[in-house]
């Protein structure tokens, strides 16, 4: 009996770090800043935090597919290309100038559902091509996800002859733009319509892993994929359905990216989001050796994200300063992380 307390004890400790650390973290980051800007009281304002809220909403969506493809030992470093290509192709899409759609489909009228559900599954059908390349060519997902990456871009790019693809405002419906409004509307909903999206999803994303076949799979495959190959499990199969989901995911943040920007399709912008939502899906627990991972961490660590930036930007720290921080507490995260799995760095 003696012999196996130890193992609990730390198992306890990994526990218990994996669930409060963020919460602690977070709770730190907000005591400072709180400190910094006492004077102005500005940063614990109701105003400034539904500002906070709504900035995590394009970055957690995207995040939430991070996680699972975090969790099965994976990674994407094309969700920022990602989000980028389903903005070109909404606003080209809704302009009826898209040189990929047939000349059949042109005619048809486009409304604003149509034309999310073709963001979401583009982002989706750029998942599904990643997967599939990582379980075909058998190649690390590093270095398929970073080719991706490129090529996403400049289809992009491509798609909207190196400028930016505007939608006139008669176009777009008016509830499209209070998606990621800072001021919700009607005001009872006290955040955005997104926010509550994002809670939304999160919720069934959290349930779907926490009891379903396929979630549980991927927590097996990122923790032993050889043992979970011997399960039985089609472990090719389960990659390009999870790289798929997270490419969902990706999708959907283009479409709230795309109403960010007021219906703008830009194939620069989202750039250095995938540094963004590996950071806030590590800093929230999740381990990038895959098998550990969870929802709650993933949106707590998209709020450090958030506070780090808003805070800087209320206590006048320059840009560069926050970037150094936030590099530095992505470091500090991915150590304690090999240090709770008694690896040596």
């Amino acid at each position: 009996m003696l012999p196996a307390r130890p193992g609990l004890h730390r198992r306890l400790l990994t526990w218990a770090w994996t669930v409060f650390g963020p919460f602690a973290g977070l709770a730190l980051i907000t005591a400072l800043f709180a400190w910094m800007t006492r004077h102005s009281g500005q940063f614990l304002s109701v105003d400034n935090w539904r500002t906070i809220v709504v900035h995590t909403v394009i970055v957690g969506t995207a995040a939430l597919g991070m996680t699972v493809i975090i969790i099965a030992g994976g990674i994407d470093l094309s969700v920022g290309s990602t989000v980028a290509l389903v903005t070109v192709c909404m606003a080209l899409f809704m302009k009826k100038v898209d040189p990929l759609l047939p000349e059949a489909l042109r005619a048809w009228k486009v409304t604003m559902p149509l034309a999310i559900a073709l963001g979401v599954g583009v982002g989706g059908l750029c998942g599904a091509l990643n997967g599939a390349l990582i379980s075909g060519l058998r190649v690390v997902p590093f270095i398929i996800t970073l080719g991706t990456y490129q090529a996403y871009r400049g289809l992009a790019t491509w798609l909207a002859s190196s400028t930016t693809v505007y939608v006139s405002a008669e176009m777009r419906p008016p509830w499209f733009g209070r998606i990621v409004a800072i001021d919700p509307e009607p005001r009872w909903l006290l955040v955005a319509p997104g926010v509550w999206m994002l809670l939304g999803l999160s919720l069934a994303l959290a349930i779907f892993l926490r009891y379903s076949l396929p979630g549980r799979y991927a927590y097996a495959i990122g923790s032993n994929e050889s043992t979970a190959r011997l399960c039985g499990i089609n472990v090719p199969a389960m990659k390009v359905w999870i790289y798929w989901l997270g490419g969902l995911a990706a999708g959907l943040a283009g479409v709230l990216q795309f109403a960010f920007l007021g219906g703008v399709g830009a194939p620069t912008t989202a750039s250095g989001l995938e540094l963004r939502v590996i950071a806030a899906v590590v800093i929230g627990g999740g381990s990038l050796s895959g098998g550990e991972g969870t929802v709650l961490g993933t949106l707590v660590g998209c709020l450090i994200m958030a506070v780090l930036e808003n805070g800087c930007v209320h206590a006048g720290i320059p840009n560069a300063i926050q970037d150094i921080v936030i590099g530095v507490i992505i470091i500090i995260a991915v150590t304690l992380d090999r240090l709770r799995r008694g690896r040596t760095a």
